[in-house]
């Protein structure tokens, strides 16, 4: 088993109806391809299975005698038919089945323990049962002998504690409510918010973890509306006033990335939700028994290689039901991800290297040299010399790959993950499937050449210095922020703009030239002020009549860089002021003239040489033509 170097990883489950159950191996080898070398890290694992007895199961953390803790529960309400003692790293864990009890009495049962500093129910439902303790999601694996497990679902998680003292198991993921789980990769800077949201509904008693709040909030909101809107409501995708305004406590926000199980008693649910900005990765994918969600491609292909797999859009949420299958499939316009292919013959199989050593036996190996079964290493080539090497690779690179790189070249046979060709000075790199996030981050030399898509920030601070060209070609989509802050190179999207493209292109760039394909939505270039804003601006140029009311009805509805591109100049000049300090981009929608053809002409005639595409014809085309602005 190769271990990849991750501080967070999670991983999601759910097999279709009529399928086999998973078995508990799946998540603990899922969870330890990516397991951190880290110490008092923290494990666990969630399983759901739908109808799987009549019985409320709970599952507490105590520290005193269980006597003390029964009498507790009985006070609080609950009939106790069996226990089950798990033995726990640093405390030992109790699993009741009771016949009486509700979501108020666990909260006063935690609101006691709490106080006192002796525990805490940490698990309640029907069909959910948690495993968690501190260790490497093996050891807390053993513990529970997982791998001698099913489920209908399973979610796991291994990750440093944040927000939390993280010493003890109740600190470590996954964090529940009745009959839901929560996993979750990032920060929830809006934490103080939730809480205090909660506390409104009478929820008073924390562990301190960011992540908690969040199967609060999610069970809370379920009782007054259904998943769809309560899913909006905690992504900030509401759109009615009075029920945002009503929520607002409710409503996450931070780099974040979390995956939620919930059964409610019909039918069985897991979710996927993602930041606006998409800050943390976040991995789908689906085969003819299972829908799949992963902190990294590899957790996947290591359980079903060919399963069709897809990346989830900024701003957006993913929902898959046991009984109907995907919902919202948190992507528009979902493409496949390339197949793992398979190299005639090779030197190195990754599968056998550890990802600190694979480097080694590359720089060993000849001048071009072919690596078969990579899954997820990552800083491949990120110490290589200036050495003119030809690499092959068959499989999914993790993060980092090239990055540092002068004069190698690497043509990869699949995806890469996130942070690929950072701060790339020469050399080239092809890939034969698609980018994660942050693709050639502060590329200054070079070319990268993308059969597939992009993810979020493809070439923010993308450069170019007087001895060196940068060029990067995209032959598929991209996600939010292409070319943020660039300051040179030539960037070039060859799929036709009619497809979904992210928002916010060109945001801050200084320089160097965007061509895309047909015709880009002016209102996704750059970051444009809010409508209510431009509005109140137009209002203020007619009564300070620097616009007459035809130019502003003229004007009224368009977006923001278009509309200063008709303004009178004296009003012109105002704007500047208004937007001082957020200057856009300019941008021409035409046909390339004479100089722009040649240039593209031998960009596209490589490309096509090198990933076997016919592109050159696309040249004729209308092109969106983003600069820096100059306002």
């Amino acid at each position: 088993m190769n271990y990849i170097p991750s501080s967070c990883g999670l991983f999601g489950i759910m097999r279709k109806n009529g399928r086999e159950k998973i078995p508990g191996t799946i998540p603990v080898k899922c969870l330890n391809s990516i397991r951190y070398r880290g110490s008092d890290k923290g494990s666990g694992y969630a399983s759901f299975n739908v109808n799987h007895n009549n019985n409320y199961s709970i599952n507490v953390f105590y520290e005193e005698d269980e006597h003390k803790l029964r009498s507790l529960l009985e006070q609080n309400g609950f009939g106790i038919n069996k226990m089950e003692v798990r033995n726990g790293n640093n405390i030992k864990s109790y699993c009741y089945d009771v016949s009486i009890g509700d979501m108020s009495s666990i909260d006063n049962v935690n609101d006691v323990l709490w106080k006192e500093g002796t525990g805490r129910i940490y698990s309640s439902g029907t069909s959910l049962d948690i495993f968690k303790g501190i260790g490497y999601p093996d050891d807390v694996g053993k513990e529970y002998s997982i791998e001698s497990k099913e489920a209908d679902m399973w979610l796991a998680h291994t990750r440093q504690p944040t927000n939390s003292p993280g010493s003890l198991p109740y600190w470590s993921h996954p964090f529940s409510s009745f009959n839901i789980a929560i996993v979750h990769n990032g920060d929830i800077s809006s934490f103080g918010a939730n809480r205090e949201f909660l506390k409104s509904k009478g929820v008073n008693s924390f562990v301190g973890t960011d992540s908690e709040v969040i199967a609060y909030i999610f069970r809370e909101l379920l009782k007054q509306y259904d998943l769809i809107t309560t899913v909006k409501i905690m992504a900030g995708k509401i759109e009615d006033s009075s029920m945002k305004y009503k929520n607002r406590g409710a409503v996450l926000d931070g780099p974040y990335t979390l995956v939620i199980g919930y059964d409610d008693g019909n039918d069985l649910y897991m979710i996927c939700i993602a930041d606006r900005t998409k800050l943390r990765p976040a991995i789908l994918g689906e085969d003819d028994g299972n829908f799949f969600i992963a902190s990294e491609e590899s957790q996947i292909r290591l359980i079903s290689p060919n399963a069709r797999i897809w990346t989830l859009e900024p701003d957006s949420y993913f929902i898959a039901s046991f009984n109907r299958g995907i919902i919202s499939p948190g992507r528009k316009g979902i493409e496949n991800r390339n197949k793992i292919n398979i190299p005639d013959s090779f030197q190195i199989d990754a599968r056998a290297i550890e990802y600190n050593r694979l480097n080694q036996a590359i720089l060993k190996g000849d001048q071009a040299i072919t690596i078969n079964n990579v899954a997820g290493h990552r800083y491949i080539g990120i110490n290589f010399p200036d050495s003119e090497k030809d690499i092959t690779i068959y499989g999914t690179p993790g993060n980092c790959f090239m990055n540092l790189n002068e004069n190698n070249s690497s043509t990869i046979y699949g995806n890469v993950a996130d942070d690929c060709c950072d701060s790339m000075g020469g050399g080239m790199v092809k890939i034969y499937g698609d980018a994660g996030d942050i693709l050639c981050q502060a590329l200054n030399g070079g070319k990268v050449y993308v059969l597939g898509n992009a993810g979020n920030r493809a070439c923010i601070q993308m450069r170019e210095y007087v001895d060196k060209s940068t060029v990067v070609v995209i032959n598929g989509k991209f996600d939010d922020y292409l070319g943020e802050y660039m300051s040179g190179g030539t960037l070039l999207v060859l799929s036709n703009s009619d497809r979904n493209f992210g928002r916010y292109i060109g945001s801050g760039m200084i320089g160097g030239t965007i061509f895309i394909r047909g015709k880009v939505n002016s209102r996704n270039i750059g970051i444009q002020p809010p409508e209510t804003a431009v509005n109140g601006m137009l209002n203020a140029l007619r009564k300070s009549e620097l616009i007459t009311d035809k130019e502003y009805h003229k004007l009224k509805g368009m977006s923001f860089i278009d509309m200063i591109k008709f303004l009178p100049s004296d009003s012109r000049k105002f704007v500047r002021k208004f937007y001082s300090g957020h200057e856009l981009p300019e941008y021409e929608y035409r046909y390339l003239n004479s100089q722009e053809k040649i240039k593209l002409n031998s960009i596209v005639n490589e490309f096509d040489t090198e990933m076997g595409t016919h592109s050159t014809e696309f040249l004729g085309d209308k092109f969106t033509i983003i600069m820096p602005g100059n306002y």
